[in-house]
């Protein structure tokens, strides 16, 4: 018996794979830990895995993309953000982040 498939379904969209975020900023001159660096962190690779509101916001800046383009799941309708935000403790990243963002 042959079956068919559908390929006119629509996914929705996924989160990139951590490989193609690191090979991204790999591509654009960066990495996680430049970023991380350059912003008074030391740890950052979690953002990969977990939600991470200020670090997403570095990496998508990183990207010239927005966070949400990279991690749809996280920033889909009715998702709060509330907790990945309170994870962000280094105030002089939220300063950057609210300075680029002006």
């Amino acid at each position: 018996m042959m079956t068919i498939m559908d390929t006119q379904m629509v996914e929705s969209p996924q989160d990139w794979h951590p490989a193609d975020v690191v090979a991204a900023l790999r591509k654009v001159g960066t990495s996680l830990n430049k970023i991380g660096k350059a912003n008074g962190y030391t740890h950052i690779q979690g953002v990969l895995v977990r939600p991470w509101w200020a670090v997403e916001q570095l990496v998508a800046g990183a990207l010239q993309l927005p966070p949400a383009e990279i991690w749809p799941s996280r920033y889909a309708p009715g998702v709060s953000r509330e907790h990945a935000k309170k994870l962000t403790r280094n105030r002089r990243a939220l300063r950057e982040i609210r300075r680029r963002a002006a």
